[in-house]
């Protein structure tokens, strides 16, 4: 497999008729946290994570790596891929 060379990141957000795709903000802080916190949401993926570790662990501006997108709906952030 060849690589991609240099690729920009982030992206332009990637919109469809329902959902955006872009890239994490400030304010996705508290949706990530819910998340990782959530035994619902991380049952099979290591199980939920205590809130107060996630509030000192988690930083200002979670997902900013290459690769993670934030799903939002109508302004609010309601997962990731």
């Amino acid at each position: 497999m060849t690589g991609l060379g240099p690729v920009a990141w982030p992206p332009a957000p990637i919109k469809t008729e329902r959902l955006v795709l872009r890239e994490s903000e400030a304010g996705d802080r508290a949706a990530f946290i819910e998340l990782f916190a959530s035994p619902e949401v991380r049952t099979y993926l290591g199980g939920p994570r205590p809130r107060e570790e996630l509030e000192r662990a988690v930083p200002e501006v979670p997902g900013r790596r290459p690769g993670l997108f934030v799903i939002d709906l109508d302004g609010a952030m309601i997962g990731t891929v």
